[in-house]
Formats: C-alpha cells, sequence, structure tokens
C-alpha cells in the first residue's frame, strides 16, 4: 500500500476498534509491499499477536486462492488464533485501480463472553442441563442406557479431553466444521455420541466451541440423533 493508503486505513483500524469495543479485534495487513504483516492492530488482546506477524494461515489460503478475484469482502468465517480461541472473521479485501489485491482488513470477533452468558441463561430455562455438569453416580453399577436402546451396550468414557478426541477425529476424517453441512455435523456428533465421548464432562461445551455454536444449539442437535 502507499503511505497515503497506508495512513487511510490505519485510521480506519483504530476507529472501528474504538467503537465495536474489546470483543473485536481489527487488524490490517499490507499484501503489496510486506507480504501480509500485521501495519495496524486495534484490540490485538484477542488473538495475542502484534504489529509485523505475518498473516493467518487462513488468510494465506484465501490470498493463494484468489479469492478476491470475484468479491470484495468474506464474512463470517470461524477460525482458530493463535493464542487457541475460536474467532468469527470477515475480511475487507483492499485492491488497487488495477483489481489487484494491496491489503486486507480484518474484524475477528470473539464471542466467547457471550456464549457463557447465554448458557446461564439457557440453565436458567432448562435446568436439565445444570443437573449434567453436578450430578454424579457409580458408572459401574448403572447402565448409562437404557437396554433395548441404539445405545444397549455400556460405554467407557474415553481418555483424554473432549476437545482433543473432538478435533483429532475431525483431522482424521479430513473435516472441517466450517465446511461441514447441518447433516454432516449430525453424522460426526452421533459418531462421537456412540464412541462415548459426551459423557466426557465440558464435552458439549468444548463441541459448540469447536462448532462455532451456542451449547443449546448442541444440545438440540445431540436430542435430534437420539429420536
Amino acid at each position: 500500500m502507499t503511505s497515503n493508503q497506508l495512513h487511510y486505513f490505519t485510521k480506519i483500524t483504530e476507529f472501528f476498534g474504538r467503537v465495536l469495543g474489546p470483543d473485536y479485534e481489527v487488524a490490517l495487513h499490507d499484501i503489496d509491499d510486506r507480504g501480509g504483516a500485521l501495519v495496524a492492530l486495534a484490540n490485538g488482546h484477542i488473538s495475542g499477536r502484534s504489529i509485523g506477524q505475518l498473516a493467518s494461515d487462513k488468510l494465506m489460503q484465501i490470498i493463494e486462492n484468489h479469492e478476491y478475484d470475484d468479491t470484495d469482502f468474506v464474512l463470517h468465517q470461524y477460525g482458530m488464533s493463535p493464542n487457541g480461541k475460536i474467532l468469527c472473521s470477515s475480511t475487507l479485501f483492499i485492491k488497487d485501480e488495477a483489481g489487484e489485491l494491496i491489503g486486507a482488513l480484518c474484524i475477528n470477533f470473539d464471542d466467547s463472553r457471550y456464549r457463557e452468558l447465554s448458557q446461564k441463561v439457557f440453565n436458567l430455562c432448562h435446568p436439565d442441563a445444570l443437573v449434567d455438569t453436578n450430578f454424579r453416580f457409580d458408572e459401574t453399577k448403572v447402565p448409562l442406557k437404557a437396554a433395548g436402546s441404539r445405545h444397549a451396550k455400556l460405554h467407557t468414557v474415553p481418555d483424554g479431553s473432549a476437545k482433543e478426541i473432538l478435533t483429532d477425529e475431525l483431522k482424521k476424517n479430513n473435516l472441517r466444521p466450517e465446511n461441514m453441512t447441518l447433516k454432516d455435523k449430525l453424522r460426526f456428533i452421533l459418531e462421537m455420541d456412540d464412541k462415548g465421548v459426551f459423557l466426557i464432562k465440558g464435552a458439549v461445551k468444548d463441541a459448540a466451541e469447536i462448532f462455532g455454536c451456542s451449547q443449546a444449539t448442541m444440545y438440540r442437535h445431540l436430542s435430534k440423533i437420539k429420536e
């Protein structure tokens, strides 16, 4: 970008950072002269990045695939930041007069605070979800699933955290949550439920984060596959 363009979009980056607030990271990348490096950043605490760092793998993939050729922006794509947060990202492509890409303005939304709040509200409406996190029993003496059901066999709780297991299974099957249809997601959730993954404490919350949805939505998915 030219110095005038850089100055202009740097001001816009600061403006959006102040207007949108601390849950939105606004990042300006100079594609033309600095190979995608960050040249302006507002609310960088969200991803933990700093000025001078290169563009994310997701942005570089967009650039390499020339997704900017037929559009001026992409909206609401979920991805993971360097510090492990799941962010909803939208990118404005900055082009020169010839239509060549010279920069990218990215807005990354961290909705973790709102998911926590929505879960608290959900627990008020559905206390059974709260009971699930506080109820304990001797799994060696009580069948986990009713006899005659799809889950007639007893499950053992898999080793490891639900997040690790779900992430590994997605990678193993070459699946990307953002590219999966609802049918794909339900099939995957069904397979994980059959393996006992959702018996692990916090599994619903971990799955909701991975799929970029609320825990209420994940409970609805689980209810649907059990019908």
